[in-house]
């Protein structure tokens, strides 16, 4: 009898032992889910602050009138031109400038040629995911980095007055024609990603963020170089958000 009940004790403690590591793995792995839900959640936050910061600049009394020169970044596009074409480039938060036209690249669509050119105003705008980099992120705890386009659209839109001002005839009183513009941000989180730098860099420099194609240019329905930027940043699984802004350009007599 006595035997028996010391082989009864030993298979009721391994069992205990069984139930303990269960529970144990299972409090671990509810504890792994949580930190993730909660990185997540911190990650979209940081995400969504750096492109608000970038349109609050890009919405500044100060930075509207040098954006508005033939060297700012609507001006330089304003063109009849450089209609589709997307003036590009990174956000620095920690720098004074929030726009710098050395330091900001063109990107669009040329006619019958089969991905955007991209350099034709040199690279310099295209924001680069390397840690070393440290100028093209945000803030120094190189967590999020924000590439800012923006273009004047040549597609006309549903409305034949969008965007007129009200009680005015621009052709009477000579005003400039109103000039809709759209502002694009895509913020990303490299750290976050098993993606190489190399492959989240050719995603910003190699597409657009509104792709454009020209008439009379045929470029095949899958090709990738019609992606867009977020679309490239999705197939390689990094975290990021994308928000646009649609502005009308206007002039006005006070």
């Amino acid at each position: 009898m006595i035997n028996k009940q010391r082989g009864a004790t030993l298979i009721v403690v391994l069992f205990l032992l069984l139930a303990i590591i269960v529970l144990g793995t299972l409090a671990v792995r509810q504890s792994l889910v949580s930190l993730n839900i909660a990185t997540n959640s911190q990650a979209q936050q940081l995400l969504l602050q750096n492109s608000d910061a970038a349109f609050f600049n890009v919405e500044r009394e100060d930075n509207i009138i040098q954006a508005l020169s033939s060297s700012g970044m609507f001006g330089y596009i304003s063109g009849a031109t450089d209609k589709e074409k997307e003036m590009v480039f990174c956000y620095r938060g920690a720098e004074p400038n929030f726009f710098d036209i050395n330091r900001a690249s063109l990107i669009y669509w040329k006619s019958g040629e089969a991905a955007p050119t991209n350099n034709e105003f040199g690279v310099d705008g295209y924001c680069n995911a390397d840690e070393s980099s440290t100028n093209f992120f945000t803030s120094g705890r190189k967590a999020v980095m924000t590439q800012v386009a923006m273009k004047f659209t040549s597609i006309s839109e549903n409305d034949p007055f969008f965007g007129a001002q009200f009680g005015t005839d621009d052709k009477t009183v000579k005003f400039d024609s109103t000039k809709p513009v759209k502002v694009f941000a895509v913020s990303v989180m490299p750290t976050l990603t098993n993606a190489s730098t190399t492959d989240i860099n050719n995603c910003f420099r190699n597409h657009m963020s509104e792709a454009t194609i020209p008439e009379g240019t045929s470029v095949a329905l899958n090709a990738i170089s019609r992606k867009t930027v977020t679309e490239c940043l999705a197939d390689l699984n990094v975290p990021y958000t994308s928000h646009v802004t649609e502005y009308v350009i206007v002039q006005d007599f006070v």
